[in-house]
């Protein structure tokens, strides 16, 4: 950043007028490709917070879940409810977020 401000302030003071205009395109030029390149990288970035991104996600039962007992998903432990039932220890995915609880089930593979 320190190059660039000397930069700007040697062809905006020092140099010939001719490179002003240069370095002005040139500024503008690349600040419009930067903004791009950051807004198209950023819109490629999923949800990584709140409810959406829970559904899916592994959880392990720490209590047996007959309909109701607890998960954790990775280090929190969770209040969940499992229609299917489990034991503890068995992995399940999270199918919906109701409030705090987590509605969990079986891995569609699994259930066949």
């Amino acid at each position: 950043m320190l190059i660039v401000a000397a930069s700007l302030l040697y062809a905006f003071h020092v140099g010939p007028r001719s490179m002003m205009l240069a370095f002005l395109v040139a500024a503008i030029t690349l600040e419009v490709v930067e903004k791009s390149v950051l807004i198209w990288t950023t819109r490629r970035i999923p949800v990584s917070a709140g409810a959406e991104a829970m559904i899916g996600r592994p959880v392990e039962v720490i209590s047996a879940c007959r309909p109701t007992g607890r998960v954790r998903m990775g280090a929190e432990s969770w209040k969940a409810r499992c229609s299917d039932g489990a034991g503890a220890g068995e992995l399940l995915v999270v199918e919906a977020v109701d409030s705090v609880t987590l509605v969990v089930g079986r891995p569609r593979s699994a259930r066949a």
